[in-house]
């Protein structure tokens, strides 16, 4: 969009074109819509996609799906608030792939939602149990992204085999797979991160918006790298004992 404006900012504009229309008073927001992508390369049947998300977010009562090309749609919702309960439960996959989420401020149109950032619940390990606090939580998990929430008990109580924090990271860098941390020993102390609901990622580069077959450093190597050249692997996928929210099903491409 901004290189649309800027090709038209050099246009010579005839008269009409430089007449400025005004525009009725903003009354409704955005807080019900959301603009969907599916970072798959499989092109998408949306009607089926549709049925798909209204039987796996039965918690929302109604919502529209349009189509916007280019695997990114439009989601409408009825309620206030469903748009909100949709991206607090996340994250979200489609064919294991990941389903990413932007809800628009009222300036914005639909070109300009980005998909450079999605939540995660994120497990800390390895953390002593007398360090497993709120406090070093946050301080560790905002040095991956920005955190949304620790889970603790309702005293405040966060110790634990791990300790879980919900951030918003930027999926367009490698997954963190850990931190140092200092104990007051001679040698920093390594902490281990493990993703809750993590979908398919590049074992090369450790990004999410692709995977190994469309990794630059696998296309530049003549597709010639050994597995045991890869950095990232499964193993930063989190076992979770609780009940999961099941992923997004895949639907027949049209």
């Amino acid at each position: 969009m901004d290189d649309i404006t800027r090709q038209c900012a050099r246009l010579s504009l005839h008269t009409k074109e430089r007449q400025t229309i005004p525009l009725t008073s903003v009354f409704e927001t955005n807080n019900r819509v959301l603009v969907a992508k599916l970072f798959t390369k499989r092109r998408v049947n949306v009607e089926a996609l549709s049925c798909t998300l209204k039987s796996m977010w039965r918690f929302v009562q109604d919502f529209e799906v349009r189509d916007l090309a280019s695997n990114t749609v439009l989601l409408l919702f009825t309620h206030e608030g469903d748009a909100q309960k949709v991206i607090s439960q996340g994250p979200w996959s489609f064919d294991k792939y990941l389903f990413g989420l932007y809800q628009l401020s009222a300036s914005e149109s639909v070109d300009d939602a980005k998909f450079d950032t999605n939540s995660f619940w994120i497990q800390i390990h390895n953390l002593p149990l007398s360090r497993m606090t709120k406090v070093n939580a946050t301080a560790i998990g905002s040095t991956i992204g920005r955190v949304e929430q620790v889970e603790a008990s309702p005293s405040g109580e966060c110790r634990g085999r791990y300790i879980r924090v919900r951030i918003s990271i930027n999926i367009e860098q490698p997954l963190c797979r850990g931190r140092y941390v200092e104990l007051g020993g001679s040698d920093p102390h390594w902490i281990s991160f493990q993703y809750e609901c993590l979908p398919i990622f590049c074992y090369w580069c450790g990004r999410l918006n692709h995977d190994e077959r469309d990794c630059k450093l696998w296309t530049d190597s003549g597709e010639s790298l050994q597995k045991n050249d890869q950095q990232y692997g499964p193993w930063l996928r989190a076992s979770v004992t609780a009940v999961q929210k099941p992923q997004l099903v895949h639907t027949k491409a049209s």
